[in-house]
This record gives C-alpha cells, sequence and structure tokens, in this order.
C-alpha cells in the first residue's frame, strides 16, 4: 500500500497491511530466518545462542549497545538493521563488533550508531551493497574503495565536509552514493586512450550527492555517463566562477540524462552577504532533461527566476530557504511552460504577481516560513491543473487570499462536478489553522 508520495505524485514509501506484517515476521521467526528484538523487551543476550547461527536477518530497536557488547555471532546473517530512536555512540573498543560478527552482510543500516571512527574491517565484507553510516569522520579511507559488490553508500556526519579517498572508479557495482556533507571526490587515474572509455566509466551510477563544487570537473562526469541525481554542496560561486571562457557549471550541461539537480550553497562561516551567488548561468548550460531543481541559501534576485522559467522539461522547482531574496516577483509570460510543482521556503518575499499565464500547468504550490507575503496572487485560482495549495507559518492576509482561491475554484468547479470528482478536487492546508480565520 502506498504510504507517502513525492511532489510529482510518484509512490515515496509503500508499506503492507498491519496483519501481513505480522504474519511474515512471526513465521519468518519460527524458521529461525528472522530475529527482532523489540523496544523494552528484555531479551537475555548470548553470544552463543544456537539460534543466531541460523538467522538471515537481525533487526533491533533497542538496548543496542547490549546486544553489541555481548560479542554475538552470526556467520549466516546476511541484513543487519537497527531502527533505535535514540542515537547510540560507538566506542572505539566495539567498533569493530559488527563487522567480525556477521562477515557475511550484505545489507547494513546502522543509522542510529555513530561510529568515532571509520569501522576499517568494513572493508572486509566484500559482499556488502547496502551500507548506511553516521559518523563525525571527516574522512572515507581508501578501504572503502575494495567493497566492489556495494550498490548503495550513505553516509550522514556531522561534518561539514567530508573526504573520498577511496577510489570510487574501481566501484563498478555502484549505484548511489549519498552524503549530508560537502563531499570531495578524487579525480579518475591517470587517462589512457587505452582505458579511457573501458575501466574508468561506472555506467551503473544514477546518483552522487551532495558533492563539493570544486569537484564538477568534465573528467569527473565523464565517469558517469548516465547519472540522473546530482547534489552539489559548498560555496556555489566556485562553480560559477569563470575561467577563460568556461566554468565549472559547464560541464553540468554534458549530463545528458541527469533529471535532478540540488544546488545548496554554504554561506557559513563567511557573512550571508558574501556568499550570495550574482547570478545563475545561461539556460543552454543547464542539463538539457532537467525536472527537477531544488536551491538553497543562494540568495538570488527574483530577476534571475526568468532564467530557470526558460527551462523546457522543469517540473518541480523547490526554493528552499533563502534560495531567493526580495520583496517583488513579477515573473515573464511565457516560463515555465512544463512546471507542475513550486515550494516556495523562507524569504522575505512580500509582493507576488502571477496568473495561469506564468504557470499554465502548476499542480501544486507549498508556502512555508513565508512571513512578509501579502497575498497568494489571486490570478492562480484560474489555472485549471491547480489542485493542492499547502500553507506553512505564513501570515493572516496570505492565508485569506489562499481561501479566496479555494472559493472561487469550488465555484468553477460546481457541486454535480465535484461529485463526479471526487478526491480529485482542490485542497487548501494552512498551519497553523488559526491563520485561516
Amino acid at each position: 500500500m502506498v504510504g507517502e508520495r513525492r511532489s510529482n505524485g510518484k509512490v515515496k514509501t509503500c508499506h503492507v497491511h498491519d496483519m501481513l506484517h505480522v504474519f511474515c515476521k512471526n513465521k519468518a521467526a519460527e524458521e529461525n530466518f528472522f530475529q527482532e528484538i523489540k523496544r523494552f523487551e528484555q531479551v537475555t543476550y548470548s553470544p552463543s545462542n544456537p539460534a543466531l547461527e541460523n538467522y538471515r536477518r537481525l533487526c533491533i530497536h533497542s538496548r543496542v549497545l547490549n546486544y553489541i557488547s555481548s560479542k554475538p555471532f552470526g556467520p549466516r546473517v546476511r541484513t543487519f538493521l537497527c531502527f533505535s530512536s535514540e542515537e547510540i555512540i560507538l566506542q572505539a573498543e566495539h567498533i569493530s563488533s559488527i563487522p567480525g560478527a556477521f562477515r557475511l552482510l550484505r545489507v547494513l543500516d546502522a543509522k542510529p550508531i555513530s561510529f568515532t571512527r571509520f569501522p576499517t574491517d568494513l572493508a572486509q565484507l566484500v559482499h556488502l551493497r547496502y551500507l548506511v553510516l553516521s559518523s563525525n569522520f571527516k574522512v572515507l579511507p581508501a578501504a572503502i574503495s575494495s567493497l566492489w559488490n556495494m550498490q548503495t553508500l550513505i553516509v550522514e556526519t556531522s561534518s561539514r565536509t567530508l573526504e573520498f579517498k577511496g577510489d570510487i572508479w574501481k566501484m563498478i557495482q555502484l549505484r548511489h552514493l549519498k552524503t549530508n556533507a560537502s563531499t570531495s571526490l578524487p579525480g579518475p587515474l591517470a587517462k589512457s586512450r587505452k582505458n579511457k572509455d573501458d575501466s574508468l566509466i561506472n555506467a551503473n551510477l544514477r546518483t552522487i550527492s551532495t558533492i563539493a563544487p570544486e569537484c564538477c570537473r568534465e573528467d569527473v562526469f565523464a565517469r558517469a555517463p548516465n547519472l540522473k541525481k546530482l547534489g552539489i554542496r559548498g560555496r556555489l560561486a566556485k562553480l560559477l566562477d569563470t575561467k577563460g571562457t568556461s566554468s565549472l557549471f559547464d560541464s553540468l550541461g554534458k549530463l545528458d540524462y541527469l533529471e535532478n539537480l540540488k544546488l545548496l550553497n554554504d554561506v557559513f562561516p563567511q557573512p550571508p552577504s558574501e556568499g550570495k551567488l550574482p547570478t545563475l548561468p545561461q539556460r543552454y548550460k543547464f542539463p538539457p532533461k532537467l525536472k527537477k531543481l531544488t536551491l538553497a541559501d543562494t540568495l538570488l534576485d527574483w530577476k534571475h527566476m526568468t532564467t530557470l522559467g526558460m527551462l523546457e522539461s522543469l517540473e518541480i522547482l523547490k526554493l528552499k530557504d533563502s534560495a531567493f531574496k526580495g520583496e517583488w516577483w513579477q515573473p515573464e509570460d511565457g516560463g515555465f511552460r512544463a512546471l507542475k510543482v513550486l515550494h516556495i521556503g523562507r524569504t522575505d518575499l512580500v509582493s507576488w504577481h502571477a496568473s495561469t499565464h506564468h504557470f499554465p500547468r502548476l499542480r501544486s504550490l507549498t508556502l512555508r516560513h513565508c512571513s512578509s507575503l501579502e497575498e497568494v496572487p489571486f490570478g492562480l485560482a484560474d489555472v485549471s491543473s491547480l489542485h493542492i495549495i499547502d500553507m506553512y507559518c505564513t501570515t493572516k492576509s496570505a492565508a485569506a487570499s489562499a481561501r479566496k482561491i479555494q472559493q472561487h475554484k469550488k465555484k468553477m468547479q460546481g457541486e454535480a462536478d465535484q461529485q463526479t470528482t471526487k478526491g480529485n478536487g482542490f485542497k487548501l492546508s494552512i498551519y497553523p489553522p488559526d491563520q485561516d480565520q
């Protein structure tokens, strides 16, 4: 069953019915296939438990340190999942416990467990395909590139930067590399005509997020020709700096299959005004098939929205906190011909003028922390495709204007039409609800 949907309407999460879920867990436990350590459950941890030697799936919700310190041994365990609600800091003496106990792991999701240093023993788990780590370290050692079966690697760190010292191009099965820090990737090995089109190209790589602007070079992206998702985090001004006749951003335009691009500007520690992007690249420099674009902390002037409006394939535009700055926005006619989803985060925008000529296919509008916005443009009421307006912590006047759009939609739709299109009508969400008075 569908749990959540993405902004474009596609499925984000799904789940099975509760009864089926319980049945599957019980049946798997009966056959010693799956063990679940539940919250607050009184468990007697025994490293010599013979049943553990048969388990292939292990899921732990609580008392994680008790379990790890008991030195368990699961020679057949393929999946280790940790869903603790609290962060567990794993001390140095226990860091090697997980890779030492479960040699045949294919899936390791240890997000709640914070490693004080990278567990080098992980490099011995050559069967790993899916790995989620939390840490405070700033470097991923070269040993990680020996995990040649790895398909998904997710690293969350408290550090603002992360250096990937491993040779990512040797991880030929890697499909998704995700971090929350500005990650520096190693460049490809010295190129030779003999191996340029073979051994150094990872045709499986689909996601890289988030990497430092300095890594956005043509020789790097040439090794990942089928990239679909790319996140860039750091001082984005470096991405736009022109050296001669080109900039690092130019290499993005050669990613023919890129559909999702995130540009996250790090303005810390310099003053925000110094981290502001002066402009955007010209339209033709963006990836040709770009469908989703996210901007954050770029502090752009609203006049630069004209460039984004000319991106012919753009369907989803998310302007996170401080993406744009300025009190007035008047879009130009003829732009955003394919845009379906518009998200505007924290901004000082006061006056916004728009109509169906500016967003002819808009389906969903989200406004979050737009604390200065006077009103939602009433002209959007004539956009026939607009079905959702979601407002969070905005002004009372903006909430009132959204209610007027809702009333206009209902009037145009008519009672009979609402009955025949049940579930497809206009939906307005305002929080906190007292702003809707």
